[in-house]
């Protein structure tokens, strides 16, 4: 039996500048790439800024009907006080080819990236600094009109691990003091954004949400999973309402907000042990070993995993869209199968009452995947890195024709999905 999807539901595909536009020389990451505290370099990267119309007409011809992607905050603002209007216009460009071949777009303010000078002056890290984010959410603002959904950050709690708690990314700080300090600064943004664009737009936040499995049934375990939790998917969000972060060691008072929409980005589940180590927090977290294969992340594949995650930030009484789901692998029949038992935890959610409106793949097309340079292939698309030339992969047609009929069908279902779900 076909599994139908709610009449407006968007089936779209996920990027971010970055990871596609290629040549973002302002920012801290092609800082970071060219002294070499980074392995690879993004360069010319999927050459998307010069090929948008290709990879925008190639969306509509596969039959996707939205596209989340970001804004490079230093494409605009490439030094203090100086405005590109030539980035304005290509962003403008984008949206409105988007809109002529009926592609919803969804854009993100904040992926990851920042300008380089404004990380100079201490980024996020300094209150002071926020001034900058509101002229930039403010200019951009401008362009945006007609778009209806709105992301302010993604992922700000793996922006806050990763460039300040492990060390492993940008600005490479590794301080639980400053972490949290960034954390909280993260959310007056949020606020400071969500009171410029509500009204004009549905803003919402991109939220990352790995689950996290007790290693064992021990009460060790068990608890030290609710506090990985706990501090890593669900204080930040608690504290968009409540006004209270709480971090590791304080809590932070932050303006109290709200969102218009939740945006989920889910690809995994991690394993979680007690530790008695005070500097990991008392627990250890590590990719959960589930079934016998692993992605090109190292990451095992978890399909329940996208339908406990709604069932959980449902909680909030909030719209919500799967903004990221994605598979890094070679084998595209392992990514056709990926895709539609995902979608059946999601259709099962939708039958149950929870509020989701839409699913994005990530990725669009391979790209440069952060520390992990070019090797990782998320995409429905294929990228030739030399030539530039775009391939759809089968697993390509087989989510356009899910996306075009608005069902997963029942030939899909008996080949590639979960049995009984």
């Amino acid at each position: 039996m076909a599994l139908k999807f709610p009449e407006g539901f968007l089936f779209g595909t996920a990027t971010a500048a970055h990871q596609i536009e290629g040549e973002n020389r302002w920012n801290d990451w092609w800082y970071y790439e060219q002294i070499g505290k980074l392995p690879y370099k993004s360069g010319k990267a999927c050459n998307h800024w010069e090929k948008y119309e290709e990879d925008i007409g190639l969306m509509a011809e596969l039959g996707y009907n939205a596209y989340r992607f970001s804004i490079e905050w230093s494409r605009i603002f490439p030094e203090e006080g100086r405005l590109n209007e030539d980035a304005l216009n290509r962003y403008t460009e984008i949206l409105e080819l988007l809109r002529r071949k009926g592609i919803e777009p969804n854009v993100t303010l904040h992926h990851f990236t920042s300008p380089l000078w404004f990380m100079k002056k201490g980024g996020f890290l300094r209150e002071e600094n926020l001034k900058y984010w509101e002229k930039y959410v403010e200019t951009v603002a401008d362009i945006l009109k007609g778009v209806k959904l709105v992301a302010t950050f993604n992922e700000p709690m793996v922006y806050v691990m990763m460039g300040y708690l492990t060390a492993y990314w940008p600005p490479f700080v590794k301080s639980a003091f400053k972490a949290f300090k960034v954390a909280a600064n993260l959310l007056k943004a949020h606020a400071i954004a969500y009171e410029t664009l509500h009204g004009s737009f549905n803003v919402g936040i991109v939220k990352n949400v790995p689950v996290m499995l007790p290693a064992s049934d021990s009460e060790r375990d068990r608890k030290a999973a609710q506090k990985a939790d706990n501090l890593f998917n669900w204080n930040f969000m608690d504290a968009i309402w409540s006004g209270n972060f709480r971090g590791a060691f304080k809590s932070y008072r932050v303006p109290e907000s709200d969102v218009d929409f939740i945006g989920i980005n889910y690809y995994t589940a991690a394993e979680v042990r007690h530790s008695w180590n005070p500097l990991k927090f008392f627990f250890d977290a590590r990719d959960a070993e589930i079934g016998d294969r692993k992605t090109q992340m190292g990451w095992s594949v978890y399909p329940e995993g996208i339908y406990r995650v709604i069932s959980k930030m449902a909680g909030y009484k909030k719209p919500m869209y799967i903004t990221e789901n994605g598979i890094a692998t070679l084998d595209d029949e392992w990514r056709k199968e990926f895709i539609v038992q995902h979608l059946q935890y999601v259709h099962k959610a939708i039958s149950e009452g929870y509020d989701v409106r839409g699913y994005f793949y990530w990725s669009l097309m391979d790209n440069y995947e952060w520390r992990e340079g070019f090797e990782p292939r998320f995409g429905l698309i294929e990228v030739d890195y030399d030539t530039f030339e775009r391939k759809p992969r089968e697993s390509a047609y087989l989510y356009g024709e899910i996306a075009k009929k608005g069902e997963i069908g029942e030939e899909l279902i008996k080949k590639y999905g979960l049995k009984g779900l």
